[in-house]
């Protein structure tokens, strides 16, 4: 196995293409905010750090296929970390920035896919648990409705 050169090299699975591109970018650009910060202020460990993004398509299938093809582990490093967080996190995280900010009045939009239903079922838990009210909890369907896109 080789040892880490001058350069971490961090993978991300995004949506790069598809309904979720948006989702994608956004993702992506702030990784990257991230990434300039840390190596703006000398890396980790002395090293950079650089990012490798992989399209999931935010689809269970493709996700599962581009993680298990990524460049990392062929790349031989001793080392892998797979990190993700999750939904209830998120969840609880957004929650908390909502009651610091003195949201009190909540509405839930979500895309009517899994994963948005289920990350909104865990906000209203979490906005509920922290003295919010969730006034409002909808699907939009892509497509459909005039204001999504």
């Amino acid at each position: 196995m080789k040892k880490w050169g001058s350069v971490i090299v961090v993978g991300a699975n995004l949506p790069v293409i598809g309904n979720d591109a948006t989702d994608g970018r956004d993702m992506q650009n702030a990784i990257e905010m991230g990434v300039k910060k840390i190596n703006d202020s000398d890396g980790v460990i002395g090293k950079k750090l650089r990012i490798e993004v992989a399209d999931d398509g935010y689809d269970p299938k493709i996700a599962t296929t581009a993680a298990n093809s990524d460049r990392l582990p062929a790349q031989g490093y001793d080392t892998l970390f797979l990190i993700n967080s999750l939904t209830p996190d998120q969840a609880q995280t957004a929650a908390d920035y909502m009651a610091a900010n003195q949201a009190e009045k909540v509405v839930l939009i979500h895309d009517d896919s899994t994963y948005a239903k289920c990350l909104d079922d865990f906000a209203k838990t979490s906005v509920e648990k922290s003295g919010g009210a969730v006034i409002a909890y909808e699907a939009i369907n892509h497509g459909i409705d005039p204001y999504f896109v």
